[in-house]
């Protein structure tokens, strides 16, 4: 620990915290349309309220990432290999870690993966405190809200015919080039008006980062939506605050409350627990009625059939968490297609990481927490004789413990991840499919998968330790892991699929039950009756990518289309209807077929 106190590593961290201040504003992720052109520094993209803590998170993270780079001592440096430094005073090594970590833009190629671990580090705080992904939610709400400025707004137009003209194009469908110039006059002469002395939502001072983008857009009007996007994020310190000031200048924003993914997971978690509990009690009380040792004694039994209990509730209820989050921000983001295995795999792949990890503490916490806590001193002797070249085979066996516990519990990987995709894959279509034999059919399904998944897990896990570490294991129970795998899946494919649909008809948040019921009286007034509103609110849509309009309403992104959709679905059924209709036949002169009959009538 006397590394820490050296004035080496304080001016170190200090070199560390002054880069990693300057660093933050070096945008992680690539140019995009979206974006202005002004991304120099970076804060034009944050939340007023959060660049600071942004910042402040980054700054941390870095320091604690040149902590744990000084930690071993000076042996790091000889482990980093040629650094590029050469004659650098030996005491002045924790000082040296702090130069080449901040430095990595220019270091050789031995220490490269420093460049790796900096830029995930930035690219993650960027991205937790939604840059860019908020600017473009914002730029997904303004695409499709419909626009209905008010008395404040529309008296910027001094032209009082021009004004009437407006207004009258400004009711017309959301999707028409009337409607669309109509909204880009209102919004460039309220514009212009920002800082000109009358009262306006949005303030100059915001917009003038963004001066060469505001020119551009007085002759284009596609990113119109993306300039008032950037200027509301220098002058709102939340989210709501955005809403508010959208409203005042008239785009009505969706209000949408929480879909309570917590009140949908816990119950199928918490069975899954209780299964699996009674599943090994089970089997343990068979094989003692049957005379046979279990090497264990009743509490020990019961210690252990609760470990896999809990163990079972957080791999199963993280699985079927991620996959309903990530759908569900993805949603958010208009990029699920129903059905996409590009959407289905980074679920599936965080859910299997998860799993992973619940593994991993399972075997490691359940019996044999002591020779793992004595394997991480023995892992840092192991390096420490690697380094100095005199490496034995005693010392490789006693930190070898914990990385093969890692490495033969990665095959879970494959449960966690069968169960998230097929489980965001079964969410799709009618959502008023919620009989009991369609939840046996899902239980079915995702039982099998997971079944399947986890006894090939379980067979891969005992191989790979058979390998390892050249014990002997039982390969006969593995048909019970995949038994009690089937259980949890069923139970996953029985509960959360139709409650998710029962969600989405009957709504438990107050704002989302107002919001559908909203919709369901436009289109049944739309659509002439409420079979036809309910056929097409509960029904995939794929204008919606797949997704249900009762659903789209739950995401600000999506909601704001959604009357659009339902114009154009009207105007689609009255042409059908008119293209039905049979044409008169014309006879002679003109006279078509019943004024003929009329005519012999009168006669």
């Amino acid at each position: 620990m006397e590394q820490f106190w050296s004035i080496f590593f304080l001016i170190g961290l200090l070199v560390v915290m002054a880069y990693a201040q300057q660093h933050f504003n070096e945008p992680s992720f690539p140019q995009r349309e979206t974006l202005p052109r002004t991304v120099d520094p970076l804060r034009y993209l944050f939340l007023r309220s959060t660049y600071g803590r942004a910042r402040l998170a980054y700054v941390v993270g870095l320091s604690a990432l040149y902590v744990l780079l000084v930690a071993p001592g000076p042996t790091m440096i000889r482990t980093l290999g040629d650094v590029g430094f050469k004659d650098f005073p030996d005491k002045a090594w924790a000082l040296l870690i702090a130069l080449v970590l901040t430095g990595v833009g220019a270091a050789p190629a031995s220490v490269k993966w420093l460049n790796v671990l900096e830029e995930w580090l930035r690219r993650w705080v960027h991205t937790w405190f939604l840059v860019p992904d908020g600017l473009e939610r914002t730029i997904g709400v303004l695409e499709d809200a419909r626009y209905d400025p008010p008395s404040s707004q529309l008296s910027l137009i001094e032209n009082a015919a021009t004004r009437e003209r407006l207004q009258e194009n400004l009711k017309a469908p959301t999707g028409t080039l009337r409607y669309r110039w109509a909204r880009t006059a209102v919004l460039m002469v309220s514009l212009r008006q920002m800082g000109a002395g009358a009262t306006h939502p949005l303030r100059r001072a915001a917009f003038e980062p963004f001066e060469e983008d505001f020119k551009a857009i007085l002759t284009s009007y596609r990113a119109l939506r993306q300039d008032i996007s950037w200027g509301l994020l220098q002058q709102a310190d939340c989210e709501g605050d955005i809403d508010q000031t959208l409203e005042e200048l008239g785009f009505r924003i969706p209000k949408t409350g929480g879909r309570r993914l917590l009140d949908i997971v816990a119950p199928a978690a918490l069975l899954i627990a209780l299964i699996t509990m009674v599943f090994w009690l089970t089997r343990d009380a068979g094989r003692w009625a049957m005379g046979w040792s279990t090497g264990t004694d009743v509490s020990d039994t019961v210690i252990l059939a609760l470990e896999s209990a809990i163990a079972a509730a957080l791999m199963y209820g993280s699985a079927v968490f991620i996959a309903l989050k990530g759908r569900a921000a993805q949603i958010e983001e208009k990029a699920w297609r129903e059905g996409s295995p590009r959407c289905l795999i980074p679920i599936a792949i965080k859910a299997g990481l998860v799993t992973w990890g619940v593994i991993i503490a399972a075997t490691v916490i359940s019996d044999q927490f002591s020779q793992v806590w004595q394997s991480l001193p023995a892992m840092v002797q192991g390096l420490k004789s690697f380094i100095a070249s005199t490496t034995t085979d005693s010392a490789v066996q006693g930190w070898s413990i914990l990385p093969v516990r890692i490495a033969t519990a990665f095959p879970w990987v494959l449960v966690g991840a069968t169960a998230s995709a097929v489980l965001a894959s079964s969410l799709r279509g009618d959502v008023r499919r919620i009989d009991r034999s369609q939840r046996v059919r899902e239980a079915i399904i995702l039982g099998i998968a997971v079944g399947l998944a986890a006894g090939a897990a379980q067979a891969i896990q005992f191989a790979l330790t058979e390998k390892l570490e050249g014990a002997s294991v039982s390969f006969g129970v593995v048909p019970l892991i995949a038994l009690a795998a089937f259980a949890c899946g069923a139970v996953i494919g029985f509960k959360v699929p139709v409650a998710c649909r029962i969600n989405l008809m009957t709504p438990l948040d107050p704002i989302m039950a107002r919001a559908l019921r909203d919709l369901l009286a436009h289109a049944k007034v739309t659509l002439g009756s409420e079979t036809a509103a309910k056929d097409w609110v509960f029904a995939p849509n794929g204008d919606l990518n797949g997704i249900t309009p009762a659903e789209a309403v739950e995401y600000k992104a999506q909601a704001t289309g959604v009357g659009r959709l339902l114009e154009a679905e009207a105007v689609r059924r009255r042409e059908e209807a008119r293209s039905e209709r049979p044409m008169p036949v014309v006879i002679e002169g003109g006279r078509h077929a019943t004024g003929l009959a009329g005519s012999i009538a009168q006669a």
